[in-house]
């Protein structure tokens, strides 16, 4: 039985609009698929939609309430992780919460220690937008980070919150290396020198992720797969491969964003077919990088990066 450490999903946020619920559902992850795996690492996202922005603080809080409410009703699958040693602290699930975009901070470094106290360990600067941190890619603007964006970097290297950058743009990337005194990671993003969309990462950005010992989780988008109509496995392959000669196979991880994409490449429709992925990973690369690429990596990061 294979396990693996995902980076990123938002199921949270899909399954409390949707109103359904952790233990089986018609999302791409629910406990019954990840229990085909052996105690899995799974980052749960908290993504909010700009309709949400006049309430962000308070619409976080009420999707962590309902991911408490779906981890404490599903006990007996799924355990909240806060730190390393919670890690397989039983044969569970290990559940880890992150934000997706410091909209949900609402301009109040109190806030961030106030996500901190429940658990969440993993922040995204921005999503597509701008914000009181700093600017999204999507933005396509030259400024970076924002004066309440510094702050909140120093915040987070202080309680030993990780930074995500993925979704930042170039300059608040550049910022934040500059910055940040503790290694920040890319929980989803792909090598933009294999498919040139704003949203992956170029080669000096791939670089300074290596600098910082940070870690880059692969994303199953295929629009940040490929240029082509359809992405398949090949395409995953390709930018492992390329990140490979330029992170190493120590710093890359998964980063599937499932329930954020709306399609998924071929023969990888939900979480359980990570199972026919890490089969082809193993038959090509060996065993040895897959265990690496689906999961050590992401547990030695947190090993060094989340202590209590």
């Amino acid at each position: 039985m294979y396990t693996f450490a995902d980076l990123h999903c938002d199921t949270i946020t899909a399954a409390y609009e949707r109103k359904q619920n952790f233990f089986k559902n018609n999302l791409h992850i629910d406990i019954e698929r990840l229990n085909n795996f052996k105690s899995p690492i799974q980052v749960f996202a908290i993504w909010l939609s700009k309709k949400y922005y006049k309430n962000s603080f308070y619409m976080t809080n009420k999707m962590i309430d309902f991911f408490e409410e779906q981890v404490k009703e599903y006990n007996q699958f799924i355990s909240k992780v806060k730190c390393f040693d919670d890690i397989h602290k039983s044969d569970k699930i290990n559940a880890m919460l992150s934000i997706e975009g410091g909209e949900s901070i609402e301009n109040n470094i109190e806030n961030l220690y106030h996500f901190f106290d429940r658990g969440v360990r993993i922040l995204t600067l921005c999503w597509n937008y701008e914000n009181n941190i700093g600017f999204g890619a999507f933005t396509k603007s030259k400024e970076g980070l924002k004066p309440f964006g510094k702050d909140v970097v120093k915040a987070m290297n202080s309680i030993n919150m990780v930074i995500d950058a993925s979704h930042l743009n170039e300059e608040g990337f550049w910022d934040l290396y500059k910055i940040s005194k503790k290694p920040f990671i890319a929980t989803h993003s792909n090598a933009y020198s294999i498919c040139n969309h704003f949203r992956n990462l170029k080669d000096d950005q791939l670089k300074a992720i290596k600098d910082c010992e940070g870690i880059v989780g692969i994303n199953l988008y295929p629009k940040f797969l490929t240029n082509k109509d359809n992405a398949t496995d090949e395409d995953i392959f390709r930018h492992i491969d390329y990140m490979a000669n330029i992170l190493g196979v120590d710093r890359i991880c998964l980063g599937g964003d499932f329930d954020g994409i709306e399609d998924t490449p071929l023969n990888i429709e939900n979480i359980s077919k990570y199972s026919d992925l890490f089969e082809k990973i193993e038959k090509i690369y060996g065993k040895e990088i897959l265990d690496k690429i689906s999961y050590k990596n992401f547990y030695n990061f947190c090993k060094k990066n989340l202590k209590k």
